[in-house]
């Protein structure tokens, strides 16, 4: 059991628990309404986007509390929540946001899609889309070098639609001309930012709250307990 099977583990855990694995959870569900900070009500269902809602919920869970992170419960004080900016904040460096980036000739950070020599692994992040209105966030539970099994919210998109809120979905992840796709067919997606979990971990100085899942053979309280101890 070394450190960064520990956080794997832990994301894993945290990401199937709060999408309620391969059968989902409904926008009604506690753990959605919880997830999303009661944003995503019956009025809202139809315009709401809750895609990253998962992703800054695990980010403040693990111990994460730069400026990028997108959180009500940041403090008890309303409005720390900001409208519209969940996936740009995703991948905005100056807000401290670690995803794969360059650097100009002034010094100046930028981000970038992952390149070939990318190893997509349990608790990276992933930004795709073709059109940038088309975006999506969405995080590995697991890869096999060809597919993915990937943890989402907004999984019915916006609509009407009660069920479901949020599942774990399995598509292809391959590197094909020069970029990397996420989806089948005509409905893949360019991966065109991604926050790898070794670079989150760096970013991490509170104590992380890992209650919700059970422990299993594959997050046993001893990952939890080293997880949660690493910063308390």
């Amino acid at each position: 059991m070394n450190r960064i099977e520990c956080y794997q583990a832990a994301c894993v855990a945290l990401d199937t628990w709060a999408c309620g694995g391969v059968v989902g959870r409904a926008k009604t569900d506690p753990v959605y309404q919880m997830v999303t900070e009661g944003r995503d009500v019956p009025s809202s269902f139809a315009t709401y986007s809750s895609c990253a809602d998962r992703a800054h919920f695990r980010l403040w869970r693990l111990g994460c509390r730069l400026p990028f992170v997108n959180r009500e419960e940041r403090t008890p004080q309303p409005k720390d929540f900001h409208w519209g900016v969940n996936i740009a904040w995703l991948h905005d460096v100056d807000k401290g946001a670690p995803c794969l980036y360059a650097t100009q000739s002034n010094g100046a950070k930028f981000p970038v899609a992952p390149k070939a020599d990318w190893e997509p692994s349990p608790g990276d992040e992933l930004l795709i889309w073709n059109t940038g209105y088309d975006a999506h966030s969405l995080s590995i539970v697991s890869y096999d070098g060809a597919r993915a099994q990937t943890a989402n919210y907004g999984t019915s998109g916006m609509s009407a639609a009660v069920f479901p809120g949020a599942k774990l979905a399995s598509a292809p992840l391959v590197f094909k001309s020069g970029h990397w796709w996420y989806g089948e067919g005509v409905r893949a997606k360019q991966v065109m930012r991604v926050l790898r979990l070794v670079d989150i971990i760096e970013t991490l100085t509170a104590k992380a709250d890992l209650s919700g899942p059970e422990h299993t053979d594959s997050f046993t309280g001893e990952m939890r307990d080293f997880v949660e101890a690493e910063r308390a």
